[in-house]
């Protein structure tokens, strides 16, 4: 084995260590949120929990809103590999793959109601976590967006109305039904409460020729 092989593998070795420390860091976070509001969690609870010490924390993250950050950034981008799986350019039913999106991101946010509860409060608390929330909603709503249009011109969804009117209200219904199931239904899936609320309101997006 050569040089350059051997300190590659050295290389590979020491970044893969590093995203190892990262996401335990965000797991350790991630933990202590289920328990309590994130404004009382304290940098060094989260080094004590990832097992690190306290600099290290600083090492891979300037503040803890930055830490939710970047699993918040890891989160779309698990929706956006899972959206790339269902081939949307392809796909015979635009409203299936929003569908399906949807329930994905309702199978992820569902799966702790104190943790999903607790990163709203933080995002309500902080202005740098509530922008970035927004600017997440707003690409969200360019993605349905691109999947209105071309459901359109499939004759698909209905007409009447802009493919942008189409998009912003599709994305609110999701979070209606987050907060929802946050404030009111907590014992229900929030899976089952977005596909039921995405049937009923099914007729106000699609064409009338082909809702009969």
């Amino acid at each position: 084995m050569g040089p350059n092989v051997r300190q590659s593998h050295r290389t590979g070795r020491r970044e893969r260590r590093k995203e190892e420390t990262r996401q335990r860091i965000i797991t350790a976070a991630l933990e202590l949120m289920k328990d309590k509001p994130f404004d009382q969690i304290t940098v060094e609870e989260i080094a004590e929990r990832a097992d690190v010490a306290k600099g290290t924390f600083f090492l891979y993250f300037h503040t803890k809103e930055q830490l939710l950050h970047a699993y918040m950034e890891e989160m779309i981008e698990d929706v956006y590999e899972f959206l790339e799986q269902l081939h949307p350019e392809t796909a015979e039913s635009q409203w299936e793959v929003l569908r399906q999106v949807m329930l994905y991101i309702a199978s992820r946010d569902g799966l702790s109601l104190a943790l999903t509860r607790s990163i709203m409060v933080a995002c309500c608390q902080s202005a740098e976590l509530r922008q970035r929330m927004m600017e997440l909603v707003q690409e969200a709503t360019q993605h349905a967006l691109m999947g209105f249009i071309a459901g359109q011109q499939k004759g698909e969804f209905r007409r009447d109305v802009s493919p942008e009117t189409l998009a912003h209200y599709a994305v609110r219904l999701y979070r209606l039904c987050l907060m929802e199931w946050m404030m009111e239904k907590e014992d229900a899936p929030l899976t089952e409460l977005v596909e039921r609320t995405l049937a009923f309101f099914k007729p106000a997006f699609v064409a009338q020729e082909v809702e009969r």
